[in-house]
């Protein structure tokens, strides 16, 4: 038996379950379950002497707990000092009858997406980001409900829904790239090369992965032409163009004075599928994706590193 699968056994012995699969069978993603222990001090769980969470039955009751207090509108402050009041009194009687927890955000996104709701939809962003970043809320939960659903069979209206889910977590992206305090690195700007195609989970993710600490990422318009987004990128003073898709889907005319240094990335897509050959398949295409987006990463700061020396005097024109 390997190592990992001992610790498993044990860990199901002493009845603890680790983060994800806390997170699997509360709705609630990991990042949110760190951020309700380290800025709120809500769980507390168990670490391993290797420094991993793991939280017991009374753990994930405090997490459901804290969703079913949160979902209805009550903050953080007052939700440790309602816990601390119920830990104090004791075991709460069991209630009349059962209640069912309360949906997780990535749930109550794709349900949106499917029925076309811009009002469940809003509902949720302001649920999320009581205790989500933006740049978390970006992450974790829209272009993960995406993929989720770019890989669901097919379900009535996919085509509308996939589109008008894709162009509100556009929205989102600008919004986290124009949010004040960002650093001032080199910027990065990304299109979908074929006109009229909405960015799928993976051109989302790469946006995601590239706007941190050392870079700046914005997406260009679907809706401008080759040379207007040219001119866009132009404007905006971008050093790198990365392009979703093939360069033979382009001219290349229209891009080779803008100033920046073009990189292609055409990223797999997602097939729909269902059961188990449908989550293998999500798997593999997640490993290949971060793949492609690492190996994307590692190009563009190569080429930033050798540019370095050159930048000062031109950054501004």
């Amino acid at each position: 038996m390997s190592t990992s699968e001992t610790k498993s056994v044990e860990t199901d012995a002493q009845g603890l379950l680790p983060i994800r699969s806390v997170s699997q069978v509360t709705g609630v993603n990991p990042i949110t379950l760190r951020a309700w222990e380290r800025r709120y001090d809500l769980i507390r769980p168990t670490r391993t002497p290797a420094g991993h969470r793991l939280y017991s039955q009374q753990d994930i009751r405090a997490i459901q707990r804290i969703q079913e207090l949160a979902e209805g509108g009550m903050g953080f402050a007052q939700i440790a000092a309602l816990l601390e009041q119920e830990s104090q009194a004791g075991p709460p009687a069991p209630p009349p009858k059962p209640v069912a927890p309360p949906r997780s955000l990535l749930e109550r996104v794709m349900q949106a997406a499917m029925n076309l709701d811009p009002a469940e939809l809003r509902a949720t962003e302001a649920s999320a980001l009581l205790w989500l970043s933006p740049e978390d809320y970006l992450r974790e939960v829209l272009v993960e409900s995406l993929a989720y659903l770019e890989a669901r069979p097919a379900w009535p209206d996919r085509d509308v829904g996939l589109i008008w889910l894709s162009e509100y977590i556009k929205g989102r992206a600008d919004w986290v790239a124009d949010a004040p305090g960002r650093s001032l690195g080199p910027l990065v700007v990304i299109d979908q090369v074929a006109l009229g195609e909405p960015l799928t989970a993976g051109g989302l993710r790469l946006f995601a992965a590239l706007h941190d600490d050392q870079l700046r990422a914005r997406l260009l318009p679907s809706a401008l032409s080759e040379s207007q987004r040219a001119q866009l990128a132009r404007r905006w003073g971008a050093q790198v163009w990365v392009r979703l898709g093939r360069p033979e889907q382009a001219p290349e005319s229209a891009h080779t004075r803008t100033g920046a240094k073009i990189f292609w990335c055409d990223l797999p897509a997602l097939a729909p599928g269902s059961g188990e050959q449908a989550v293998d398949f999500m798997q593999a295409w997640r490993q290949t994706v971060e793949q492609d987006i690492q190996q994307c990463r590692q190009q563009i700061q190569s080429t930033l590193d050798d540019k370095a020396p050159h930048r000062g005097s031109t950054s501004r024109h």
